[in-house]
């Protein structure tokens, strides 16, 4: 599910709009979403809020399929100084795109193994490199 081409490391972000744009450049390289799905994200936060925080440290961006996706993919950035999603500061941003309903469910259930894991969330946390990132999510 991870790898060179879909994880970054940061050490920071000038704000979370920007965060998600880094987040999601690996998503557009892939050919998985287009520039629109971006711009959706960060309205869909304007108008509903910070539902994307999912956990303490935690963010996982994304829109509707027919907000810009090609085909379902996921990427994720590493912060290494976080980054505020309103008063909760982040440090680990999963992007999901979803093509369709049911075709995320598999990547979903990967990225649940992942967020349940605290002990894995610690060491994402504490990890600054790439390399060490791709060994702790595989």
């Amino acid at each position: 599910m991870f790898s060179s081409k879909n994880v970054r490391v940061v050490d920071s972000a000038k704000d979370w709009q920007e965060s998600i744009e880094i987040a999601a450049r690996p998503l557009i390289e892939l050919g998985k979403i287009e520039e629109r799905y971006i711009t959706s994200m960060i309205e869909s936060i304007k108008k509903l809020g910070f539902y994307v925080v999912l956990a303490e440290n935690l963010a996982m961006p994304h829109a509707r399929p027919e907000d810009g996706v090609n085909e379902t993919g996921v990427s994720f950035l590493k912060v290494n100084e976080g980054v505020f999603y309103g008063d909760d500061k982040i440090y680990l941003i999963f992007v999901l795109a979803a093509k369709d309903s049911n075709s995320h469910l598999e990547t979903i259930e990967g990225l649940v193994d992942i967020f349940q894991d605290e002990d894995k969330i610690n060491k994402l946390i504490q990890s600054k490199t790439q390399e060490d990132i791709l060994k702790i999510l595989n």
